[in-house]
């Protein structure tokens, strides 16, 4: 999509966006008090509800701000992706909405109301943004195609086509690709044959080529070792092509997703962005926030009994704290129950556990096969050091050794350790190959979903009443 259409379809979502709140919230009302539904206290004045609605709006533009929903408006690459975005923003206006009215009007707004707009509120949002992109599509039809010059090498080529048929919507015309330099590799040839596009030679005089063919984008995606290109030509290229784009060669450096902002006007590239931003950062920490709460009151009886075992086992606290490291290498102490004599790394220093570890008490080695030892770290959730679901935290000793053996280990530290997590749940843990262990933690972050967590949380379930590598 061309920056202009960006600029139309934008401001065209939001203002949809706002319109489509005022409706679901005139509509609840409406279908509270004019639709059959009795009402005991009468019909109220309709300027009651009027009078709220700028305030429902600023709302609304705070909560989608505050979420990142608005900057990744027209940014979502499926409807259903957008969708599941909506529906949690419009749930956070609506508590924020529901806090502002008991403040502004106390009890004076019925409950069937906000009720009701809580559940037109996302199905107006959808219906609205659906018309605005139908309308936007009737008006590209109406254009003529953008046609588009590749300017590639390698697997830029196949990168460069997928972008370019983003960039015109529903009508774009690639003309052909632009092989540089002087060395015409065969297997670039083929892949171009392979999709039906031309092969373009590099021209001597840019101002003719563009004069003999109109061009509206053009689209670089070329390897380092072809830099040299857009060093010599891109000023002249951006002379005669007001819409250039430059895919970065940054994925042989990328192990997650590589993201991009604009910090007062200038560009930044992160190589390594994670999935959790914006409002799914929220989601995951009210689901930990509820999870956690829910457990420590179930497993209360558990906690006690647990505790009066490891007291008379042997003399020392019931809780082991120990230092780890977790988000963004911050260290927090992380709890356990104490399963070992108070003085067991005296001698030994820091040591990973082993089947036949003799250090533990008489219940210690019965809580680790069960992984009761780790029940504490709920309280850890709660505080906000860890999640539920996340890479396990590591003692920073070991950190400092595995971050030099082991490449990309550092970058598990992109999200929130957890209790379990993919690793785990795949029977990765313990004394297991770390190599293994980082390649389910990278997988985690590269495709988290809250649904992702909840499967992990079941299978841990399987997975401790199985005690694969617990000890």
């Amino acid at each position: 999509m061309s920056r202009k259409e960006l600029q139309l379809l934008f401001p065209s979502l939001i203002i949809a966006d706002l319109l489509m709140v005022l409706a679901a919230w005139f509509a609840a009302f409406a279908l509270r008090f004019y639709a059959g539904i009795e009402a005991p206290l009468g019909i109220p004045s309709v300027y009651l509800y009027v009078k709220l609605a700028p305030f429902i709006l600023g709302i609304w533009l705070l909560t989608a701000a505050s979420t990142g929903f608005l900057r990744r408006t027209g940014q979502h690459k499926r409807r259903s992706l957008e969708i599941l975005d909506i529906i949690p923003t419009s749930l956070i206006a609506l508590l924020g909405l529901i806090a502002f009215s008991y403040f502004y009007e106390e009890y004076r707004y019925s409950r069937i109301t906000l009720l009701l707009f809580a559940c037109l509120l996302p199905l107006f949002v959808v219906m609205g943004r659906t018309v605005v992109r139908w309308l936007f599509g009737l008006y590209q039809r109406g254009l003529e195609p953008r046609r588009i010059l590749l300017v590639a090498r390698g697997s830029g080529i196949l990168q460069a086509l997928h972008v370019s048929r983003k960039l015109g919507v529903q009508q774009s015309l690639v003309m052909g690709v632009l092989l540089p330099g002087q060395d015409e590799k065969h297997d670039d040839i083929q892949l171009c044959r392979r999709h039906s596009l031309g092969v373009i030679s590099e021209p001597i005089d840019w101002a003719s080529f563009f004069v003999e063919n109109p061009t509206h984008s053009v689209v670089i995606a070329l390897p380092h070792s072809y830099y040299s290109f857009v060093e010599a030509h891109l000023e002249r290229l951006a002379d005669q092509v007001g819409d250039i784009q430059i895919l970065p060669d940054i994925a042989r450096f990328a192990r997650l997703t590589p993201g991009i902002e604009v910090i007062d006007g200038i560009p930044m590239i992160s190589l390594h962005d994670s999935p959790l931003s914006g409002y799914n950062v929220i989601v995951k920490r009210l689901v930990d926030i509820l999870g956690s709460l829910a457990a420590l009151l179930i497993l209360c009886p558990v906690f006690f009994l647990i505790a009066l075992c490891v007291r008379l086992s042997s003399p020392g606290p019931i809780f082991y704290r120990q230092e780890r490291m977790g988000l963004d290498g911050d260290r927090f102490e992380c709890l356990k129950f104490r399963s070992m004599p108070v003085d067991a790394e005296a001698k030994t220093g820091a040591v990973w556990a082993t089947p036949d570890d003799q250090r533990a008490t008489s219940i210690g080695g019965f809580l680790r096969r069960t992984s009761l030892d780790e029940l504490p770290q709920l309280f850890n959730v709660l505080k906000g050091d860890m999640s539920l679901v996340g890479p396990r935290p590591e003692r920073p000793i070991f950190v400092d050794k595995f971050r030099k053996e082991v490449p990309g280990y550092m970058l598990r530290h992109k999200v929130k350790t957890g209790i379990t997590g993919w690793a785990q749940v795949n029977g990765w843990r313990g004394s297991t190959s770390i190599e293994k262990r980082i390649e389910c933690d990278l997988f985690y972050i590269q495709n988290w979903s809250i649904w992702l967590d909840v499967k992990i949380l079941l299978m841990t379930l399987d997975e401790v009443m199985r005690g694969r590598n617990a000890y």
